[in-house]
């Protein structure tokens, strides 16, 4: 009989905790490798922030910035495998799985945020399709640009970059777009970026004045060379096997507040990268325009086709529709 009632009670107890359960918040977590300061660090917060909000508080989101939970490849294979919920990535991480949303990020596609905005908008239902082939659900996107070169010396036209030892992104179209400015590309991780410039393992890295302030990497190089090279997207990232668990309202919570999270990060990013350059300009760096453009967008006009190419040809036709759009 005690056995029995103990049995019992044992039950209830387990029973009154799977309701609790049942009625607990789910809680879903965020990694990306930008700092809190960061727009894309802040677009993570407000996006957990419009989640609670559009489900009444009955979905948290947990904000891991700044590669507390690892490298850009770390998290996106995390969220590839079902380990982790969502990241903010872009080629370095997602793209390692798919090849197709590659060219959407090739340099001196875009004359301005906007126009990225346009084209990104416009072809959404292209990125969704090309990564949901390869399991990962798009959310919505973080906007990043124009992404100039911060180096140890002045960079005034393309010869100059020659010989350069030029950290990029670990990307095949990173690599390739050094190699095509003449630099010799030196793949390094996000955060061991500072120390790469630090120890002298590069001389230079390229990202937008956001991102260069932010992880002050204008410490170790004092030339912010403006080259404007690109101009990009990275995806709000999630797994289509957890998503397809979660109910529908859950679902539509997580796109709309994603979509939410865009457009306030792209009016952030505009006021951030005005600032970034202004307090590095006080803390002593060189600003240097480049008189000339045109041989950089040459030789990447050439490398963009040639890179295109090498992927196929629905990588070719989605260029060409990318360029269509003014």
């Amino acid at each position: 009989m005690l056995r029995t009632l103990w049995r019992i009670a044992v039950a209830l107890c387990l029973l009154g905790w799977a309701v609790g359960i049942g009625e607990a918040q789910t809680t879903l977590r965020i990694g990306n490798i930008y700092p809190d300061k960061h727009s894309l660090g802040q677009q993570a917060h407000y996006f957990s922030q419009e989640v609670e909000k559009r489900t009444g508080g009955k979905v948290k989101i947990q904000v891991f910035n700044d590669s507390v939970l690892g490298s850009e490849r770390e998290m996106a294979e995390g969220v590839k495998a079902g380990t982790l919920d969502i990241v903010i990535s872009g080629l370095a991480g997602v793209g390692r799985f798919i090849q197709g949303i590659h060219v959407f990020e090739l340099p001196y596609l875009y004359n301005d945020l906007e126009h990225l905005a346009r084209v990104t908008d416009a072809l959404f239902p292209d990125i969704e399709r090309v990564m949901l082939k390869e399991g990962f659900r798009p959310l919505g996107v973080a906007y990043q640009g124009p992404r100039s070169i911060i180096a140890k010396r002045a960079l005034r036209s393309l010869p100059d970059v020659k010989g350069l030892k030029f950290r990029v992104p670990e990307a095949p179209l990173y690599v390739g777009m050094a190699r095509a400015m003449g630099a010799v590309p030196t793949p390094v991780a996000f955060p061991e970026v500072y120390t790469a410039l630090q120890t002298g393992v590069a001389e230079a890295m390229e990202g937008g004045p956001d991102t260069v302030y932010n992880n002050k990497f204008y410490e170790q190089a004092k030339f912010f060379n403006l080259t404007q090279h690109i101009f990009h997207v990275l995806y709000i990232t999630m797994s289509e096997a957890n998503y397809a668990r979660l109910p529908a309202e859950v679902q539509q919570a997580l796109r709309d507040g994603a979509q939410s999270s865009s457009r306030y990060q792209f009016d952030l990013l505009k006021k951030t990268n005005e600032e970034a350059i202004q307090k590095m300009r006080e803390a002593g760096v060189t600003i240097v325009p480049i008189q000339d453009l045109a041989p950089f967008r040459q030789a990447m006009a050439e490398f963009n086709k040639s890179y295109a190419e090498r992927l196929g040809a629905d990588a070719v036709a989605l260029l060409n529709r990318i360029q269509s759009i003014k």
